[in-house]
């Protein structure tokens, strides 16, 4: 009983002090490893580097010379955080692919670019592309279901199928390799997150074909590490949310954080811990 109680008080001191889960609590404090070891020289592709939670994972890998490939629509954000990465760290290098994630017929040519970018296959790839959601769940168009399935579970997904393809890995085949692909899913994936049915259900859907792909091929080289990061302070995130209406976005204008939130900056760290940790 007293041990009971002591893990009780403990697990509630833990609540209270830490943002992270505890397996990433215990590590970063158990474990020798750093994010210079784990990223240096290491080639690194961020597939939704342009703003929010992806600018600032790139910011902060920019600080441990990675070769760095920094992937998402809009071509003139991707140089701008280009130029905030090589303010950082002028030795990192950075190139940009821009990548429509939702454009299935080109994902096998862009993984191929990735691959050979800078003359040598990626390490890792950092699957952060995403979209929220603000809607009522009884209102909410199944064409609004399915565009934030696509987006959130599909495009990932198919981008992975693609590169392991592109590798020539399968279960069925004896060739490994390494490759760590980090995925940005979100607690919504993990339990109910109001006005995100869609968005939630999603998500989960994420989460679980990378499970399987971790299961599967596990044995190949293929790490797999699934963060699920809650409530983060991203104004692109309210602005461009998938509300209960096809093509209608939320266009909340979000211009400070809430007590709520954490910060992005934040937010980038702890998910950069996780893909050393492996947690």
């Amino acid at each position: 009983m007293i041990l009971l109680l002591l893990f009780i008080i403990a697990f509630l001191c833990f609540l209270k002090i830490s943002d992270s889960s505890f397996n990433l609590f215990f590590w970063i404090r158990a474990s020798k490893r750093t994010e210079v070891d784990h990223y240096r020289n290491k080639v690194v592709w961020l597939v939704g580097g342009s703003s929010g939670i992806g600018e600032d994972i790139a910011v902060r890998l920019a600080a441990f010379s990675p070769l760095l490939i920094l992937s998402a629509r809009r071509e003139d954000e991707l140089e701008r955080v280009k130029e905030r990465c090589k303010k950082v760290n002028a030795a990192c290098e950075v190139r940009t692919l821009p990548l429509d994630m939702l454009k299935y017929s080109e994902l096998a040519e862009k993984v191929a670019q990735a691959d050979g970018i800078f003359g040598r296959k990626v390490d890792i790839v950092i699957l952060n592309a995403g979209r929220s959601q603000r809607a009522e769940w009884t209102d909410i168009d199944p064409l609004v279901d399915i565009d934030c399935y696509q987006i959130n579970a599909v495009a990932p997904t198919q981008l992975a199928r693609c590169l392991l393809k592109h590798r020539g890995l399968h279960p069925t085949v004896a060739k490994t390799d390494s490759i760590q692909f980090v995925v940005v899913s979100s607690v919504a994936g993990l339990v109910p997150a109001v006005l995100s049915a869609s968005y939630g259900a999603a998500k989960s859907a994420l989460n679980q074909y990378f499970r399987l792909l971790a299961v599967e091929m596990g044995e190949k080289g293929v790490r797999v590490t699934i963060v699920n990061p809650s409530l983060v302070f991203a104004p692109n995130n309210p602005l461009t949310a998938f509300t209960s209406e096809k093509d209608k976005a939320n266009g909340e204008v979000l211009t400070a954080p809430t007590k709520s939130h954490m910060r992005s900056e934040r937010a980038a760290k702890l998910i950069s811990l996780s893909a050393v940790h492996q947690v």
